[in-house]
């Protein structure tokens, strides 16, 4: 089972000194004593060190059903299970069922979501984060694809939205939290520097971006598709632009078994459920795809570039399968860098440069178009060559 046990001490040791933690507001202050956007990242180790439904079998069973429904919604909002986990713990207890509030399992997330229902709770705090993890878009921003996560912690902007004090949102999404983590997984929640096969090759604050030929169109090459506008992995706001959506068309219902969704790039597949997949690649880069059905490949297999992942779902249903929206079929892709989402402005696919300056969604070919060989080319049916 591969439930992150690295750490030797135990819950009543690192509770203690957790309570310390709180207790001295020198210590308190420092940065290296609080958590931030960093923190919760859903890494790429992560994806491939902790299996959930182990861990849910062993330590709650009871959430044997659910346990896709958490992987889906932390692969989409790039926030670690282990954190929704004891965010559960700590507003609900529904994980341990110590101190379980009645309607825990309809409402494992408490007052922290206004919806009510497992899934529903999961996707709506999931989503909160992912809009809480960047800072807004800084007008004198280059648009070279940096992204800057947040300075304020996201779990005390999660609080504060939830309508606690400025002072019991700090405590609550700080030293209370750490002791939540600390009694489902012996340890406290800090970022850990990546693997050697998960790092990026650059260390410096701006990331260069994937050299030209690292990434090819989402689908089999010599295939012609519709690219769409660049938007948020969300849909909402305007800022980090990392998706774009792809299709050759067709309603719910129509037959899509004939189009393939192709790996990018070569690496490790992750399987976050059955409509939502990633692929993890070298120089610390990863692409996500959404909106799938006939997923072929499960977590930790190797694959190709060009490799065919999935088909697009054909189904309103299976397109969402753990809720969401969409209007047909299509495949929602997106570019991550270390765990977050990485802006397309000045990003090379499949040879094309695209420019993305506006916000989510928007075809103006003022401010969306790729580029290749000296040519603009507005939003439309591109050939992956």
């Amino acid at each position: 089972m591969r439930t992150g046990t690295k750490s030797a001490l135990s819950v009543a040791v690192l509770s203690g000194c957790l309570m310390a933690i709180m207790a001295s507001p020198a210590v308190a202050s420092d940065r290296e004593a609080s958590l931030g956007s960093d923190d919760l990242l859903y890494s790429y180790d992560e994806m491939f060190d902790f299996d959930i439904e182990a861990y849910l079998s062993q330590r709650a069973p009871h959430l044997l059903p659910y346990a896709e429904t958490i992987s889906h919604w932390a692969g989409y909002s790039r926030i670690s299970p282990k954190v929704l986990m004891a965010l559960m713990e700590q507003r609900s207890g529904v994980i341990t069922r110590e101190r379980a509030a009645a309607d825990a399992l309809r409402r494992p997330l408490g007052d922290l979501a206004e919806a009510d229902g497992f899934g529903e709770q999961v996707r709506e705090v999931a989503v909160a984060l992912r809009q809480a993890l960047y800072e807004r878009e800084d007008p004198d921003l280059d648009h070279v694809g940096r992204v800057k996560l947040a300075r304020v912690n996201p779990l005390q902007s999660l609080y504060l939205q939830a309508g606690e004090t400025e002072s019991s949102a700090a405590v609550l999404g700080d030293s209370e939290f750490q002791l939540a983590y600390a009694r489902l997984f012996n340890e406290a929640r800090k970022a850990a520097p990546p693997s050697p096969e998960f790092a990026s090759a650059q260390t410096d604050a701006v990331v260069a971006s994937p050299p030209n030929g690292f990434l090819q169109f989402p689908f089999p090459r010599g295939a012609r598709w519709h690219v769409g506008g660049a938007h948020t992995n969300t849909g909402q706001g305007s800022y980090p632009m990392s998706s774009l959506d792809m299709s050759q068309g067709g309603g719910w219902g129509s037959n899509q078994s004939h189009l393939w969704v192709s790996a990018s790039a070569a690496g490790r597949f992750v399987r976050h459920s059955s409509c939502f997949a990633e692929v993890v690649h070298s120089g610390g880069w990863s692409t996500t795809y959404y909106h799938l059905m006939n997923i072929q490949y499960g977590t930790n297999a190797q694959v190709s570039a060009n490799t065919a992942i999935a088909n697009p779902a054909n189904t309103q249903s299976q397109a969402l399968c753990n809720g969401g929206a969409s209007t047909g079929p299509h495949q929602h892709w997106s570019l991550k860098q270390n765990g977050s989402d990485y802006h397309l402005n000045g990003v090379i696919l499949a040879g094309y440069t695209i420019t993305a300056t506006g916000s989510s969604y928007d075809t103006n070919c003022s401010r969306f178009y790729l580029r290749r060989n000296g040519s603009n080319f507005c939003a439309g049916y591109f050939t992956n060559p």
